[in-house]
């Protein structure tokens, strides 16, 4: 009996010592296992959870979107999963604060929109222009509605443009072409009708004639083409009886002009002083340069040593099939194929031309494959390969040449999955934004990828947003009206532009927002643990619902826990107005532009009544919203978790001899 007695309290010691054990590097895996989140469990302070051997551990600095590695090996502010959110600068995450609204006058034509483009003119003013279907059109300003330039190019085709205001009749020119309709040019003089058009009238009145109208030449009134033979300041005096009726305030300009023996080509660019002109579907291999300082001369002779100012030919053979995109950047010009990448210089004294990559025949990683999406910002080129990785070429640290570098490898599943034949991109605020189709079943661009070039220099890592999802963009510009630059882009499914807004709503509908952390083991995956405590810290609008869910083991195989927090719920709010005794300026007790601003209240929640307890391996926290002008952020979370007194769940024992 003695015996047995001593076997039992042996046994009841060993199993002690065991528990301790396993708390014991449960605890030194706390510490040591946050994979560089800069909030180390082991030092924040009990919050006054029940377990007693339990630890807070709580993460307050984000790393973004990332699908490659497991979602329980992610960084600790790292979201697998997600959509329509952001992190900001890393310190906080928020429903994405960006929505969009129609620009101009809704359209139901079915034409996806195919280039979108703003024309600088040299007097600074800003004209938008979209081309769809056999259209090019664009915006006037005066009477808020798209106009019709031409409706007679081959339907369904994208352009190229280019602005060259360097010539000696100062007028601002944009060049553009489709790689099969003439090589063209516009001036952009606009004005709108100052009373109605009949037909068979002899005159057009209008507000004004004086910016860029030619003395005599061809107007576009209502869409249709009618000669002029003279004009006073303001009054068109035409060459034959108008043959189109047209209102009172519909647009008047200046009509496209069309030369049949320049390149044809679908590809443009302006760069020391000349046109570059690519995509002519007869030589696709060829790049033609215009004559330096010249856009109206153009040469089919290739390079040479003695080209100096005049016009000439690039002919890329290397590498087989045609020039896919063309950029500046750093005082070079870049020619990508899909399997190489030129660099080359070309000033009015020499040239230089040579890869930017050697060629091996057998490398498909260093080339782009179409123009959209190659684009500059943020000190680099962002362009897309044939095997689908997203590229920058820039200068890396102790590199004194420009440096191709794959930043799409932490998202790389995703990526794989995406269709890039029709993507398009655009450097804007801070980060680049790229749309695509998600994958083979999509017919047109229906999400878009963005890059936060500034939290990815901060840290070294290149860093995503979760996908935004709900913007159909085939083509994007950046448009000042007069007042600001904005970011636009094109519709991939009809006719119509959109602005984007600093409001979370697209074009008055809510938007569908969620983020999802990494399944967190807490440094020990082989064991059991327990939470009887979440805590949760940010900011709320009232008008916002936001849904809270905890799911134990993959997609709370073992159990989910959620609830809806609004807005209004005071009793979690910290709400109070700054205090002013001095009259302070507003600099001198709130933060400017700050989250902390009276539309959202600061908020903290312990979810931890009515909490079952329930062993797991991992644990993982989802934030969530979908309604109009829904507006959170979350800049803390946290768990207290301790080691389950059963470390093992018994029913995965299996035999192993």
């Amino acid at each position: 009996m003695i015996m047995v007695m001593a076997i039992d309290i042996k046994k009841t010691l060993i199993s002690f010592t065991f528990v301790v054990l396993l708390t014991l590097l449960f605890f030194v895996n706390v510490v040591t296992n946050r994979q560089g989140n800069e909030t180390v469990g082991a030092e924040e302070p009990d919050l006054g959870a029940s377990m007693d051997d339990g630890s807070w551990i709580t993460v307050s600095r984000f790393d973004g979107y990332q699908t490659k590695a497991d979602a329980n090996k992610v960084t600790d502010g790292a979201n697998p999963q997600g959509q329509n959110t952001i992190i900001n600068d890393g310190d906080r995450i928020t429903i994405r604060n960006f929505g969009y609204e129609i620009f101009g006058t809704a359209t139901t034509t079915a034409s996806p929109i195919k280039s979108l483009h703003t024309f600088r003119k040299r007097s600074g003013e800003n004209i938008m222009i979209r081309t769809y279907d056999t259209n090019i059109e664009y915006f006037e300003e005066d009477n808020d509605t798209w106009e019709v330039v031409s409706s007679t190019y081959t339907s369904g085709k994208s352009f190229g443009f280019a602005d060259f205001n360097i010539n000696t009749d100062a007028i601002s020119y944009t060049y553009f072409g489709n790689g099969f309709d003439n090589f063209s040019r516009w001036t952009g003089a606009h004005t709108i009708t100052n009373g109605a058009v009949a037909l068979n009238d002899s005159e057009i009145v209008v507000d004004d004639t004086t910016d860029g109208f030619s003395s005599s030449g061809i107007l576009v009134v209502c869409g249709t083409e009618l000669a002029y033979g003279s004009k006073t300041a303001s009054q068109f005096n035409l060459s034959a009886s108008s043959t189109v009726a047209c209102a009172d305030d519909k647009g008047v300009t200046q009509a496209i002009t069309s030369f049949p023996t320049y390149p044809k080509g679908n590809t443009y660019l302006v760069a020391n002083n000349r046109l570059f002109v690519s995509g002519v579907s007869s030589t696709p291999q060829a790049v033609f340069f215009s004559k330096y300082g010249d856009a109206d001369v153009w040469l089919t002779t290739l390079v040479a040593d003695g080209t100096a100012d005049a016009a000439g030919v690039f002919n890329l053979t290397e590498g087989g099939g045609p020039v896919r995109a063309m950029v500046q950047d750093e005082g070079s010009i870049y020619f990508f194929k899909r399997s190489m990448v030129y660099k080359a210089t070309l000033t009015d004294a020499l040239y230089t031309l040579l890869p930017l990559k050697p060629f091996d025949a057998k490398s498909q990683t260093t080339g782009a494959m179409i123009q959209g999406s190659t684009f500059t910002g943020g000190n680099g080129v962002y362009f897309i390969t044939p095997d689908r990785q997203i590229m920058n070429l820039t200068r890396v640290e102790d590199v004194d040449y420009p440096q191709i570098v794959a930043i799409s490898d932490i998202v790389k599943p995703t990526v794989n999955e995406g269709v890039f034949d029709e993507a398009s991109g655009i450097f804007w605020q801070g980060r680049a934004y790229i749309s695509f189709k998600s994958n083979d079943k999509a017919t047109f661009n229906n999400t878009v990828f963005a890059h936060n070039f500034r939290r990815s220099v901060e840290t070294g890592r290149s860093t995503w947003e979760s996908p935004i999802v709900g913007w159909n963009a085939s083509t994007w510009t950046i448009y000042d009206d007069g007042t600001s630059e904005e970011l636009y882009y094109g519709s991939s499914v009809d006719a119509n532009i959109f602005k984007v807004t600093d409001e979370t709503v697209d074009n008055e509908l809510g938007i569908t927002a969620n983020w999802r952390s990494k399944q967190f083991d807490f440094g020990l995956p082989h064991s059991l643990k327990e939470i009887d405590n979440v805590y949760v810290e940010g900011f709320i609008s009232p008008n916002t619902t936001l849904s809270i869910k905890l799911f134990l083991d993959e997609n709370g195989f073992t159990q989910t826990y959620s609830t809806d927090f609004v807005g209004t719920e005071t009793t979690y709010l910290f709400d109070a107005e700054p205090e002013n005794v001095f009259g302070f300026h507003p600099f001198g007790f709130q933060r400017f532009g700050s989250s902390d601003q009276p539309e959202k209240d600061k908020f903290r929640i312990y979810l931890n009544k009515d909490f079952r307890r329930i062993p797991f391996y991992t644990a993982q926290i989802e934030f969530a919203s979908d309604d109009i002008g829904q507006d959170w952020e979350i800049t803390t979370f946290g768990f207290h978790v301790a080691p389950d007194s059963q470390p093992e769940r018994r029913s995965l024992y299996r035999e192993f001899n």
